[in-house]
């Protein structure tokens, strides 16, 4: 199978061109809606982009598919025409959106979407629900209509999405894979008979809520009840797909509690998603769990299925010449299992899909902090390549928040780019706002990141971490959702982490046997709850000599539920304790420019306490006067347990300065590097020697930089001349 490593070392430009509504409609005219037809003014960010460098672009590119069996290549064509005609350098990969059309959805009523508050309608109830008010086009309510994301305000909607019972197609559905299939299969060939065939390097699969792979209702708030399909071919997929895992009828009706397979529901996951007051119940510990654990794999099952099953298509209608990927891999959010986002191993080893893409984080993302992913994407790019959605609100959007400035902006750009540069990843800049880069100022900072990118391609990446992060996919199945827990694990511990003045990598427990893990002097386990037997011999016999960190209750699922388990892994005991703090007592305070997508520690999670342990030394304490932090040896290295991930930069960089971490940067800058190229984004005003002589391959150079707080700087690996600056 042809590879796409080109992919990570030539970034794209992504432009609101060709951005349409979605499921497709039509206007007063009979043409399929655009949001703006201002094709002058996208041709001229376009050829800007051009001129800096960039020869990679993306846009929407409508995919044709309008009704059941009916499709129209007129908005197709104009977008087409306008990002490529004149413009014969460019390289193109349209993003594609699969959604069905309502006119499909009538047609195939068993086969979409279907809420709780839409359970027991019968499928002529739910084909006369499809293109009125009451079917939801984006899964999430809308009173104003299609959200335009920042556009030039061209374009108002004329109808409202708000209160949908049912949405669009089941992702479970063969006969919807099969119809959308048939569409991007018709797509490829008219493009292929287009006078810019040559011109199309790849394609971005897209479908379901925002085009990001999630299903319907998958960010929506918690009192809507809008988590699940009770729709009919998602019901019967599932009762399949639980056949399959249990081996027989009377094996699945038994671990389901249910008396018979007609009497098989999808499960109503809502009722885990308030406070859970008791261990058991933030986790799938307790009888009648099975149902909700499966129904989370089996969403995870059908959305990989459907993201391989497009790409496999692009595959064979290109010959192989195409590169195909999709969203995937949302790892972080509190719903990735209901998502459908925790089987990317699935995706990782199919041979037809080339990439992977997410947009950037949204978590303390504004200048002074460290930004991140939406999931591990290091681990991500081990095996696929990683694109990065970088959608920074520049200085130049019309929303807030944004960069106040054009200094802060370009600390984003940097920031972001840097990132990715030095992680061997690829990126697309995206202009979500019509005009995000829309000056000399900010088009000089493309350039210079693509000159930055040019000058290490030639160099292979390696990676000078010696801090490892580690998520779990296995123990994000295995636990209800947790706004609180996951926001305070998976977004902020990385977070503090990223400040402490040392890059970090960040893999899953499930690449740990693939790894050399001798470079790595404090591991930090951001939720390893579900850990069996042969992970912890690996961890066992690589302990000497390293700092473990580990948070909240690891070792909880081992894989049965049991605190001995945490015991076992990490040293201590643990146990629940009542308390009547409120969230801010031991949340966290936000960026004053972050995205707030979380309460700071909302706590609908039960508190632990570290009870005792051999040579316990007491690091941090609950304000009761509970241990919450403790530390101890194990197998010949540092076990430290810390109940809540409450830990500080100041607190991290303490540990891992004990562990033995080379500390290019004081604490409170975010540093990301490896071989190549090293980046510096300070929380505060800054002046230090940066020690590149800490990384043996950098010689002994120790310039001098002085950076205000929310500023940036970087330095490239010359062989010849050590660190230099970018110019």
């Amino acid at each position: 199978m042809k590879r796409f490593d080109w992919l990570r070392d030539t970034p794209f430009f992504w432009s609101r061109l060709g951005f349409c509504y979605d499921p497709p409609r039509c206007d007063e005219e009979g043409r399929p809606i655009v949001f703006s037809r201002d094709y002058e003014k996208y041709r001229r960010f376009h050829r800007e982009f051009l001129n800096a460098g960039i020869l990679h672009h993306t846009t929407i590119l409508h995919s044709g598919w309008v009704d059941d069996g009916v499709y129209d290549y007129r908005l197709t064509d104009e977008t087409l025409e306008a990002v490529l005609g004149g413009n014969p350098n460019i390289r193109y990969m349209p993003r594609i959106k699969l959604n069905a059309p309502p006119g499909w959805c009538r047609n195939h009523p068993e086969d979409v979407f279907v809420y709780e508050r839409g359970q027991g309608l019968t499928p002529e109830e739910i084909a006369a629900r499809c293109g009125t008010l009451q079917q939801d086009y984006f899964g999430f309510d809308s009173p104003g209509g299609y959200p335009v994301n920042g556009g030039d305000g061209t374009f108002r909607d004329d109808r409202p999405n708000v209160g949908g019972v049912i949405a669009l197609q089941s992702f479970s559905s063969p006969a919807w894979l099969r119809d959308a299939g048939e569409a991007l299969r018709r797509l490829i060939a008219h493009l292929e008979d287009t006078p810019y065939a040559h011109q199309i390097v790849g394609y971005h699969i897209a479908y379901g809520q925002c085009g990001e792979t999630a299903p319907w209702g998958s960010w929506r708030r918690r009192e809507e009840w809008a988590r699940g399909d009770f729709g009919y071919t998602n019901t019967r997929e599932f009762v399949s797909f639980g056949l399959r895992k249990y081996g027989s009828e009377a094996a699945l009706l038994a671990a389901w509690g249910a008396p018979s397979l007609s009497e098989i529901c999808v499960p109503s996951l809502m009722r885990r998603e308030g406070r859970k007051s008791r261990l058991r119940e933030l986790f799938y510990a307790c009888p009648g769990d099975a149902i909700l654990r499966d129904y989370h794999e089996f969403s995870s099952e059908v959305n990989s299925r459907a993201a391989i099953s497009f790409c496999r298509i692009v595959k064979e209608c290109t010959a192989g010449e195409a590169a195909a990927g999709v969203f995937f891999g949302y790892l972080y959010l509190p719903l990735s299992a209901y998502t459908g986002h925790c089987a990317t191993d699935a995706v990782l080893s199919s041979p037809y899909v080339d990439f992977l893409a997410a947009p950037k984080g949204y978590f303390r993302a504004g200048a002074g902090d460290p930004g991140g992913a939406q999931g591990p994407t290091y681990s991500y790019n081990r095996k696929k390549v990683w694109l990065d959605e970088i959608d920074n609100r520049t200085h130049l959007d019309r929303r807030t928040p944004r960069a106040k400035d054009a200094a802060e902006s370009r600390t984003l750009l940097l920031r972001e780019g840097v990132k990715n540069l030095s992680a061997g990843q690829g990126f697309w800049w995206m202009d979500l706002g019509d005009g995000w880069y829309d000056s000399p100022e900010l088009m000089a900072v493309i350039r210079e990141l693509d000159k930055a990118q040019a000058r290490i391609a030639g160099m292979t990446h390696e990676s000078v971490a010696e801090i490892l992060l580690v998520v779990d996919e296995a123990s994000i199945r295995n636990m209800a959702p947790s706004y609180g827990l996951t926001g305070g694990l998976l977004y902020n511990l990385q977070s503090e982490l990223h400040l402490v003045g040392a890059p970090v990598d960040t893999l899953r427990m499930s690449d740990l046997p693939e790894i050399d893990l001798s470079r790595y002097k404090l591991i930090v386990f951001a939720n390893a709850f579900f850990v069996d037997a042969k992970t912890r011999r690996l961890l066992r016999e690589n302990a000497r000599g390293k700092t473990y960190l580990w948070h909240y209750t690891p070792g909880i699922l081992s894989p049965e539920f049991s605190v001995e388990g945490t015991r076992a892994l990490t040293g201590f005991d643990i146990a629940e304790f009542e308390h009547s703090y409120q969230n801010e007592e031991v949340g966290y305070r936000m960026s004053q420019y972050g995205y707030p997508i979380f309460v700071p520690l909302e706590l609908d999670f039960p508190l632990v306490e570290v009870l005792r342990g051999e040579e316990m030394r007491v690091r941090g304490r609950y304000p009761d006067g509970r241990v919450l932090c403790a530390e101890t040896e194990k197998d010949g290295g540092r076990s430290i347990l810390c109940t809540l991930a409450s830990l500080s930069a100041e607190d991290m960089r303490s540990i891992a300065v004990e562990a033995g971490c080379r500390m290019p940067a004081p604490v409170n800058c975010t540093v990301y590097a490896d071989n190549r190229i090293i980046g510096i984004f300070p929380k505060v005003d800054t002046e230090f020697l940066l020690d590149l002589g800490t990384y043996a391959v950098h010689g002994e150079h120790r310039p001098a930089l002085k950076i205000p707080a929310g500023g940036a700087e970087y330095l490239i690996y010359d062989k010849a001349d050590g660190m230099q600056a970018p110019s």
